[in-house]
C-alpha cells in the first residue's frame, strides 16, 4: 500500500484521424489538379481524302464529292437513283461503304447519310489516313 498519489494518466492522441485526413486532402489535391488522360488524347485529326485506285477500297462504295455528286462503285449516280442502287448494292455486302471529300460540308454529309439511312441500309465511313513524314504508323 502506498501512500504517494498515482501519477495522473495522460491521454493518448490518436493520429489516425490526422494521418486520414492528410490523405485525404493530397487525394483531393491530385484529384483537382491532375488528369488521367494526356492533353493530345482529347483531339482529333480530320480524316483526309485523297485519290486512290477503287479497286483497293471496301465494296460496295458511295465516293461524295464536294460538290455533292455521287458516285456508286464507280458510276455516277443522281438522287433519283439513289435509294434503290443504294439498297441493290448493300444486300451483297451487308453495309454500304461511305467515303465523303475532306472539304465537303458537313451538313451536307450528314444530309447525305440521312437519306441512305431513309433507304434503310446499314453506313460503314471510310477514312483515309495520311502518314506525316518522321511519324509512325
Amino acid at each position: 500500500m502506498s501512500y504517494l498519489p498515482s501519477r495522473p494518466r495522460r491521454p493518448r492522441h490518436d493520429f489516425s484521424l490526422t494521418v486520414i485526413n492528410i490523405v485525404f486532402l493530397l487525394l483531393l489535391f491530385y484529384l483537382a489538379t491532375g488528369s488521367l488522360i494526356k492533353r493530345n488524347e482529347l483531339e482529333t485529326d480530320v480524316p483526309v481524302t485523297l485519290d486512290l485506285p477503287l479497286e483497293r477500297l471496301p465494296r460496295p462504295l458511295l465516293l461524295i464529292a464536294a460538290d455533292r455528286s455521287l458516285s456508286l462503285d464507280g458510276a455516277p449516280l443522281t438522287m433519283d437513283e439513289f435509294p434503290t442502287m443504294v439498297r441493290e448494292a448493300a444486300s451483297a455486302g451487308g453495309f454500304l461503304n461511305v467515303l465523303a471529300d475532306r472539304s465537303m460540308a458537313g451538313r451536307d454529309f450528314l444530309e447525305v447519310l440521312a437519306r441512305v439511312d431513309a433507304a434503310g441500309v446499314p453506313v460503314r465511313i471510310v477514312t483515309m489516313r495520311e502518314t506525316i513524314a518522321g511519324a509512325g504508323p
